[in-house]
């Protein structure tokens, strides 16, 4: 019984260590997406721009057309790392709520079992709905900016 008790304890610190690495992933990994739509707007914007003045410089105006395919392949591109990042904020909300259930704190100290998912939650969860792809091409932080492009 009691090498049980000591294997329980044992489990239960690695778990917490685990849950405190994790818990930083996440935050690291909302904010690299978060410098990555920065520069993913930034580059949009940039070869755009680009794009714009030389085709008035050479007066070539069907490179205009070009100017399209630019906005509509970063706006997928932002999507995609919007709805990633989405995910991870969401994993970062479900580990604070858990955190701040003091009753889900009790039980957890209590059984020294720390809840499935929360270990190391930088992996999906369980029953974690996604964003659809289609409410990212709409998200006003994603929208708002290529729709005036």
């Amino acid at each position: 019984m009691q090498q049980y008790n000591s294997n329980q304890s044992d489990r239960f610190e690695f778990q917490i260590t685990m849950l405190q690495k994790g818990a930083e992933e996440l935050e690291k990994k909302i904010a690299i997406f978060t410098t990555s739509l920065l520069q993913i707007k930034t580059a949009a914007i940039t070869i755009w721009t680009a794009l714009i003045g030389w085709s008035f410089s050479v007066k070539v105006y069907q490179i205009i057309f070009a100017g399209y395919i630019v906005i509509i392949s970063f706006w997928f591109l932002e999507a995609v790392y919007w709805r990633m990042q989405v995910s991870y904020i969401r994993k970062a909300s479900i580990l604070a709520e858990y955190l701040n259930d003091l009753k889900a704190l009790d039980n957890t100290f209590r059984d020294k079992l720390v809840p499935k998912g929360l270990v190391y939650p930088s992996v999906s969860l369980e029953g974690e709905s996604k964003v659809s792809f289609l409410r990212a091409l709409k998200a006003p932080s994603i929208a708002i900016i290529y729709g005036f492009l």
